[in-house]
């Protein structure tokens, strides 16, 4: 196997495709398809995590329940918590 091109999205509007090269012992072990689907959760991981794709925008293309993209992140180190917060220091109060 080589490359690693993602599934054809150009017929929806407003979807792109990305191909990625990669070396074909680095990933023999996993079949062209597991290839794209990894690709595709750390691509919309790091999306959300940039704050470019919402949870619940994320799980729809990836086909999945938000709560199962709210677990993925875990795999990939992305924590689902707002760290930006504004907290009232003198009263420990968290304000939205």
């Amino acid at each position: 196997m080589h490359g690693g091109e993602l599934q054809d999205w150009s017929g929806m509007m407003g979807m792109r495709s990305i191909v990625i090269d990669y070396p074909d012992d680095v990933l023999d072990a996993m079949t062209e398809i597991q290839v794209q689907a990894l690709a595709r959760e750390a691509l919309y991981a790091r999306l959300y995590e940039r704050g470019v794709l919402s949870s619940g925008r994320a799980a729809q293309l990836l086909d999945i329940s938000r709560w199962d993209f709210l677990d993925l992140l875990g795999r990939y180190g992305v924590s689902y918590f707002d760290e930006d917060i504004a907290h009232d220091e003198p009263t420990g109060q968290v304000h939205p």
